[in-house]
């Protein structure tokens, strides 16, 4: 099974031009946006997913490089596993390895997706305060009005870190995601015909 790449996140082909992109985002965040799905827990992860997936397929470079890494997925899924002087390959030796290498992808994938709910949830906060900074700044009185502002621009800085820490860990989460998906598939034993 191939790793899921930023293209399968928007549903979109690797050589979609810009506006397919945009569509494909604007379609899926009204599909899966948090305020339309409240009953459900993922949403807020699949929005992330989304955002980043967006933000790296509209960025030449980030989507040059996420191409190069689907290149590089893909020549070493084509090779034959290497074996070792009278050592079969790890697959034909019962899998023990590739079990504990999907084991401790599917932790490190847990681990990933825990923290960037946890980032997610603080930039949220972050926003709110800056949202209410502004309004506080709206009520003060002229005499009061620079402190004010001095507060709006710190708020302002802490919910920029705040989303970049978020967009950070939502990206990691989605490439851990992926590779816990890989080790899993390839841990899986072989399915032979007719069964």
């Amino acid at each position: 099974m191939r790793a899921i790449t930023h293209y399968d996140t928007l549903k979109v082909t690797q050589d979609a031009p810009v506006e397919v992109i945009n569509a494909a985002y604007k379609a899926l965040a009204l599909l899966y946006h948090p305020d339309r799905n409240a009953n459900n827990p993922d949403a807020i992860l699949k929005m992330q997913n989304l955002n980043v997936s967006y933000k790296i397929l509209l960025d030449p470079e980030k989507r040059a490089e996420h191409d190069k890494w689907i290149q590089s997925r893909e020549r070493r899924a084509s090779r034959p596993p290497a074996t070792e002087k009278g050592r079969q390959p790890m697959a034909d030796s019962g899998g023990a390895d590739l079990k504990a290498k999907a084991e401790k992808a599917a932790t490190e994938a847990s681990k990933w997706t825990i923290w960037a709910d946890k980032t997610a949830q603080e930039a949220k906060e972050a926003q709110a305060r800056l949202e209410k900074a502004r309004v506080d700044l709206a009520k003060a009185s002229a005499a009061d009005r620079p402190k004010w502002e001095a507060w709006v621009a710190k708020m302002a800085h802490e919910a920029k870190d705040a989303q970049e820490r978020a967009d950070k860990a939502a990206e990691q989460s989605v490439k851990a995601v992926a590779d816990a998906q890989t080790a899993s598939a390839q841990a899986q034993p072989p399915r032979t015909e007719g069964k």
